[in-house]
């Protein structure tokens, strides 16, 4: 495969999740993000697509000069985008400060006033510089969620990269060359597309547990004039008894309104008493009634069975069974009806 046709399938790709993401972002209805972080996503998105764009036109043409004031201005704009999307994940909502409403002026302002030169190193710089940032508010989260190590790599991932990229910038003018640096800047891109695409169909529901995270982690206690006991009682009739986890769109403030008690409040009551954040507590008992519907109902169809459970998909219920019992819903119901034939 060629070079050039090389770059035109990693743009051609990185176009099209872009359009994927943003589809994502306009109407996923799970994706509880504040404006502030929608707005920064869908900046991302348009800035990586039309990077990769210029990239390719570039490439069919290296006499044009490189890079232009348009390019460096998306470059910067992306990263202010990137960081305003994962603000709002990682900190409790409404927590924006005012360097932060700044950033994005102040990215236009620096692309235009750097030396062309200078420039691309600069933003890739800031970049990274934003990545590590992320890394460590991602860390701060740490001991909220068993499989957290997973997402601070992949954040780790791409410091990496853009610490990679950053050095291709600095490289590109007398040793790289700008094809090196457009091939290498598309590849990265591209990379970074196929990880999110991958980590999104490996957790689904990242968006909800990350800031019910958040929530817990920085909070103070709210629990100090409640009956934990009494509460956590109640909370398990509800779910063992009234069976409230089988309703599809069962939230936090639902249950927190048959409690009494605010959301913060039934965050941390979960998290400490359970050591779980909310919505890993439901997909628990969601999956337990799962199981045993499976093999009570043999003949009912295993997405029918999910669906009855609570999930309100196929992909949600199979990445939460696995998850969970190690073996998807299908492989379970045969090997638990063939040991209750062979023990009968």
């Amino acid at each position: 495969m060629s070079m050039d046709l090389a770059l035109q399938l990693m743009v051609g790709f990185s176009v099209g999740m872009a359009m994927l993401l943003a589809a994502v972002f306009a109407g996923y209805r799970q994706l509880a993000l504040p404006w502030q972080s929608r707005l920064g996503g869908f900046v991302m998105l348009a800035g990586l697509a039309l990077t990769q764009i210029a990239h390719l036109r570039f490439a069919a043409d290296p006499a044009e000069a490189f890079p232009t004031r348009t390019y460096v201005a998306i470059v910067f704009l992306q990263s202010v985008g990137l960081y305003w999307l994962l603000l709002g994940m990682l900190r409790p909502e409404g927590d924006w400060r005012r360097i932060e409403w700044a950033l994005p002026f102040a990215a236009l302002a620096l692309a235009l006033w750097v030396p062309l030169t200078w420039a691309i190193p600069v933003a890739l710089v800031m970049g990274t510089m934003v990545a590590l940032h992320l890394c460590m508010l991602v860390y701060r989260l740490r001991a909220m969620r068993r499989w957290f190590a997973l997402e601070l790599k992949v954040l780790a991932l791409f410091a990496a990269m853009a610490i990679a990229v950053a050095i291709g910038g600095f490289l590109a003018p007398g040793v790289l060359g700008w094809y090196g640096y457009v091939w290498t800047y598309s590849a990265a891109i591209a990379l970074g597309f196929l990880i999110v695409g991958w980590l999104l169909l490996s957790v689904p529901d990242l968006v909800p547990k990350t800031r019910e995270a958040v929530d817990v982690a920085y909070a103070q206690s709210t629990l100090t004039r409640v009956d934990r006991d009494a509460m956590a009682a109640r909370l398990r009739q509800l779910f063992e008894q009234e069976q409230i986890h089988r309703t599809e769109s069962l939230s936090l403030a639902a249950v927190a309104d048959m409690l009494g008690l605010s959301t913060h409040q039934l965050s941390e009551l979960v998290n400490t008493a359970y050591g779980v954040g909310f919505s890993r507590f439901v997909r628990q008992y969601r999956v337990e009634t799962a199981k045993q519907m499976l093999i009570d109902e043999p003949r009912a169809s295993v997405l029918s069975v999910g669906m009855a459970a609570g999930f309100n998909s196929q992909s949600s219920f199979y990445v939460a069974f696995k998850e969970q019992v190690g073996e998807v819903p299908g492989e379970y119901r045969q090997r638990r009806l063939k040991a209750a034939r062979a023990s009968g």
